[in-house]
């Protein structure tokens, strides 16, 4: 087994396991944060990521920026599945981009902004949401994705 230098950083010895418990999808609604925010004071999760294209986004920036000691990513977001409650992209509007579906929003699933969407958008649109959570004063600690859109087998190669 090879060594994992993160053991370390935590103050745990090679032979040690670790869990972090990570929340995704904190400001799609407002039962994320108060989930995430309760959860997080308890004990229970030691992490979460922020959706910056979602309606909930500012509350939840707000919470995370009162508290910088809270270890908060960024949910890099490039699909809407659910039915009934959607977002789109913050970069653009341009149904040219490939980043949204024929109702305005987000793609579905992965396979459909994979093949439709244009990786020069893509990037575009990532770099806005990292610069929204940014410029709500929080500081990141990680990034992910939402659905596994941006980081898949079939992953664009010009992001």
């Amino acid at each position: 087994m090879s060594r994992n230098p993160f053991m370390k950083k935590l103050g745990l010895s090679d032979s040690n396991r670790a869990a972090i418990v990570h929340v995704d999808d904190v400001g799609m609604c407002l039962s994320s944060i108060e989930a995430f925010f309760e959860l997080y004071d308890f004990g229970t999760v030691s992490s979460a990521a922020l959706m910056a294209p979602c309606p909930w986004f500012p509350e939840a920036a707000a919470r995370c920026a009162a508290r910088p000691e809270v270890d908060v990513g960024i949910h890099a977001t490039l699909t809407s599945e659910w039915k009934g409650y959607r977002w789109g992209p913050v970069s653009t509007r341009d149904p040219g981009s490939g980043l949204m579906d024929a109702e305005g929003y987000f793609p579905r699933g992965c396979e459909e902004v994979q093949a439709k969407g244009k990786p020069q958008a893509a990037a575009r649109e990532l770099a806005a949401q990292a610069a929204m959570v940014y410029a709500a004063g929080v500081d990141p600690t990680h990034i992910d994705t939402h659905m596994g859109a941006v980081a898949t087998k079939n992953s664009w190669k010009a992001i």
